[in-house]
């Protein structure tokens, strides 16, 4: 997985907001330059608390337009045991520019903290996402937000759990299961199979699945393929997902491309809407070149079709 760390943002943004009051010491005013063109940034905000620690995340609000505000969710990667929630250090990154089109839209962009491997196996990564969702729905009136109109966008080891939280969405009893409201999943190069066979598939893969994969679930695939099947969003697919728009560099060497390939077949074939747009050449992460426009593009139009 991609394991691009970025550097710790702003500071924070903190401002009056109806039906939630703070003390002045608490209100900072905006800055000239606002982050990523948001109308007010509120960062920090503690969503869960855990054993390991406090989980927070980062809210960016566009200007209200006299109506709740869509909610995008955005989950970072990093191997599932790096990489912080941090999107507007490098402006110029493909993520920063994506968000910064959506707040112009209208849409509010959160980007949330997850438990890392080091600390916690599979599935407190999802379970965590699945919380610092609800608990934007729960506190969308002190923003102004939709909670029945958010998206789920993430990227590498962000992708693969956007995608398994829409697969086991409507299953309560799943971990991270229950989620309501989610309307889209934009998937940028995350694994969507941690199968044994998918291991035994891409022998290529082997040692960085011993690093990475085995850090998230404990064990090699083929060692606990129940777990991995668990773990795996290709496996889970019911039919009741949320429209997909998958995302990938046709030279990713991290994850396969045809791992991608098939999971947007595997949710057609359940009469789920999936896009799947590969890029010629771009390697796992996009990098910044000419067709990152394209990427934004794609899923600005994605976003704004179903969100």
């Amino acid at each position: 997985m991609a394991r691009r760390v970025l550097a710790a943002g702003l500071a924070l943004v903190a401002l009056v907001v109806t039906g939630c009051s703070r003390s002045e010491a608490d209100v900072v005013p905006a800055a000239p330059v606002r982050d990523l063109g948001a109308h007010q940034v509120f960062r920090h905000q503690v969503y869960a608390q855990r054993d390991t620690g406090a989980l927070r995340l980062d809210l960016f609000l566009p200007q209200r337009r006299g109506v709740a505000t869509p909610l995008v969710v955005y989950v970072h990667g990093g191997g599932w045991d790096a990489g912080v929630r941090t999107l507007d250090a490098d402006r110029s990154a493909p993520e920063a520019q994506a968000a910064q089109r959506l707040l112009e839209r209208g849409y509010a962009v959160a980007t949330v903290d997850y438990r890392l491997t080091g600390v916690a196996r599979s599935p407190a990564q999802v379970v965590d996402v699945a919380d610092a969702v609800r608990w934007l729905q729960q506190n969308s009136a002190r923003w102004g937000l939709d909670s029945d109109r958010v998206a789920l966008w993430g990227a590498s080891a962000g992708g693969h759990l956007v995608s398994q939280l829409a697969a086991v969405a409507g299953d309560p009893a799943e971990p991270g299961g229950g989620l309501t409201g989610i309307r889209a999943v934009v998937d940028w190069f995350g694994p969507s199979d941690l199968s044994a066979e998918a291991q035994h598939a891409h022998p290529q893969l082997q040692d960085y699945a011993r690093r990475a994969i085995t850090g998230l679930l404990g064990c090699m695939p083929v060692d606990c393929p129940d777990v991995a099947d668990a773990a795996s969003p290709a496996r889970n697919v019911s039919g009741d997902e949320p429209p997909f728009l998958i995302q990938q560099g046709t030279a990713d060497s991290l994850v396969p491309l045809d791992q991608s390939l098939d999971f947007a077949a595997t949710l057609r074939s359940h009469g789920v809407t999936a896009e799947m747009h590969p890029y010629q050449g771009l390697d796992h992460g996009f990098g910044n070149g000419p067709q990152t426009a394209l990427i934004v593009d794609a899923l600005d139009a994605f976003v704004r079709a179903h969100v």
